[in-house]
């Protein structure tokens, strides 16, 4: 039993790719019956959090598709969910070989050196690049450098100043569930394009932290954590770039490129590291893409109520009452961060509030360009997720910090959530006004 979700994964993978290289006519219908049953498969192992998320959108969905009479749009949510797992496969493949490069050893000395009174800045933008590509696995690096002497208080700090580098990888990263879910909704934007703005935008966020909100800031430490982790940068934008390439030359979405680009690197990647063992990072992905049982379950259900949403939304009256109030696209940008930012603070998983929003203004001429429509999304994806305890950076560093969820939760953060959402906010409505 243990076996059959990997092998269910490892079917959709390979239909996924077959369906992006030669499209077949019949595949949706099972890749859909194939990602139904990996669902079944996995639903006891779920957690009890994930179980209650999961229960809630999909009992939403059926409601809204009763009340307004769209039941096929459940089945075509599900079809359209269904190359999240090949994504979320190449993603464990790419973190498989993360783990066996001399960076990440790099990584761990370079967080052992730090000073521990003035380390803010090298904690930030070190897990900022470890996170594009690691994502919460960075916790695993990090959390045990501490020790197991460290007081709760000192935990909580690490944690606190950590998860500001993850806040703001999703406003660029290809490799993070919320570009997967923008580039789906809004596929015209060229991944170049959100990578270019969105790094300028992390840039200034990391900046905001560590001027503002670190416990010693200072320009010495700053340059000293950029000089450790410069080798750990080359792979990662490398990375970044093969799928940027193969989108711009091949015309393929951001999922689809990085499904089919990554995976030859990434074994090459292994191969090349001097004590790099491609078998073994296959054995690891095999072991990892079965766990991606909770991730592909909420991006299954989200998907779900999204689809049946957006086609009752012309029943609802509320794309006729937003275009008869005609917003300001300032004040749109400002609403889509802000919401998410709040259904954050309410424990609302950022794959629901950002779905949610793309489709609403995605839905009527809003005088807002597709690139600043998707990047406000993805800056109100990234920092919502360091205030939610719904998300996964929460959950997951609840876990590797052994300290209460709630307690994770900090006003330090919210402060800066919410100040970063201001100015942020404010530089994309200057770039609408000129785009």
């Amino acid at each position: 039993m243990t076996r059959l979700p990997s092998c269910i994964v490892a079917a959709l993978l390979v239909l996924a790719v077959l369906q992006i290289m030669f499209p077949l006519r019949h595949a949706a219908p099972v890749m859909a019956g194939l990602l139904i049953c990996f669902l079944m498969a996995t639903a006891l192992r779920l957690s009890w959090h994930t179980k209650v998320l999961c229960g809630g959108l999909a009992t939403v969905a059926v409601l809204l598709a009763s009340t307004f009479e769209q039941w096929p749009a459940l089945f075509e949510g599900i079809t359209k969910a269904t190359i999240y797992p090949a994504f979320l496969s190449t993603i464990v493949l790419l973190r498989a070989a993360a783990d066996q490069r001399p960076e990440i050893t790099a990584a761990r000395k370079m967080f052992s050196a730090l000073d521990p009174t003035a380390r803010d800045s090298g904690i930030v933008i070190g897990t900022h690049l470890l996170a594009s590509i690691l994502q919460v696995g960075v916790f695993a690096i990090l959390a045990p450098i501490l020790g197991r002497d460290a007081s709760i208080e000192e935990r909580r700090q690490v944690f606190t100043v950590a998860i500001r580098g993850m806040a703001t990888v999703p406003f660029w990263s290809p490799f993070v569930v919320g570009m997967a879910v923008g580039s789906q909704y809004i596929p015209s934007v060229p991944l170049w394009q959100i990578m270019a703005l969105g790094i300028l935008l992390s840039a200034l966020s990391i900046m905001i932290s560590i001027l503002a909100f670190d416990r010693n800031p200072g320009i010495n430490s700053l340059a000293h954590a950029l000089g450790s982790l410069a080798p750990i940068a080359l792979p990662i934008f490398l990375a970044a770039l093969v799928v940027v390439g193969t989108t711009v030359a091949t015309g393929l979405s951001t999922l689809q490129a990085l499904i089919i680009s990554l995976p030859i690197p990434c074994l090459f990647a292994i191969w090349q590291s001097p004590a790099g063992n491609v078998g073994r990072a296959i054995l690891q992905t095999a072991t990892g893409i079965g766990r991606i049982g909770p991730e592909t379950s909420i991006l299954v259900c989200a998907t779900m109520l999204v689809a049946v949403f957006e086609a009752a939304l012309p029943s609802m009256g509320l794309v006729d009452w937003l275009k008869a109030l005609a917003p300001p696209s300032a004040v749109i940008i400002f609403a889509v961060i802000l919401t998410m930012n709040i259904a954050g603070l309410l424990g609302i998983h950022p794959i629901v509030s950002g779905t949610f929003v793309l489709v609403i203004f995605t839905s009527f001429q809003t005088g807002l360009s597709d690139l600043v429509l998707l990047q406000s999304m993805l800056v109100g994806w990234g920092l919502c997720s360091m205030i939610s305890i719904g998300s996964l950076s929460i959950a997951t560093g609840a876990t590797m910090f052994q300290i209460p969820p709630t307690a994770l939760v900090m006003r330090a953060n919210i402060a800066y959530v919410f100040v970063t959402s201001a100015i942020v906010g404010a530089i994309l409505s200057g770039l609408n006004e000129l785009l």
